[in-house]
């Protein structure tokens, strides 16, 4: 996971990965301890390089995602977990490179990333085994990991249109 958040390899697939290889429960641990500490890493590396550098290689990104940083309080890394406006490296940078606290980064991270990572690792265990040995266990789980993202996706949706007016 800190390889790969050096290298900005997507977070979604190292997931994936972690679940197919561990199982739901194992591979939700695994998966969410590395996003932690890759986070954690690049989140240094962006206090390191500075709001310049990393202005360079964010681009036109920084601007935006550090005024959501700025603004949005204890929930603006929450939220960005949530909805995955840039890539997972970018956010972190990003955040190190901006006045957020270190201690707050993991603290923030770790809500924002839970449901998605629960999501994903029980899709991609499950999938398989609903899809090679169909049963209603596997297909309820299934069915309910993709309630918990329809029922995420409309309540983030609700709150930020209640917080764009």
């Amino acid at each position: 996971y800190v390889i790969a958040s050096l290298t900005a390899t997507p977070i979604t697939l190292l997931i994936v990965v972690t679940a197919l290889v561990f199982g739901t429960a194992a591979g939700f641990g695994y998966a969410l301890a590395g996003a932690l500490l890759g986070g954690g890493i690049t989140f240094a590396l962006g206090r390191v390089l500075g709001r310049e550098t990393v202005r360079r290689l964010a681009g036109a990104r920084l601007n935006e995602l550090s005024r959501r940083l700025g603004n949005g309080g204890v929930l603006a890394v929450v939220v960005l977990r949530l909805v995955p406006v840039a890539p997972f490296t970018l956010v972190n940078l990003v955040a190190g490179a901006t006045h957020l606290p270190a201690p707050d980064f993991p603290l923030r991270t770790a809500p924002g990333m839970t449901p998605g990572i629960i999501a994903v690792t029980v899709i991609s265990d499950r999938l398989p085994v609903a899809l090679w040995h169909p049963s209603s266990t596997a297909l309820a789980l299934l069915a309910a990991a993709a309630a918990l993202i329809a029922a995420g996706a409309f309540v983030l949706y609700r709150w930020l249109a209640r917080r764009a007016r």
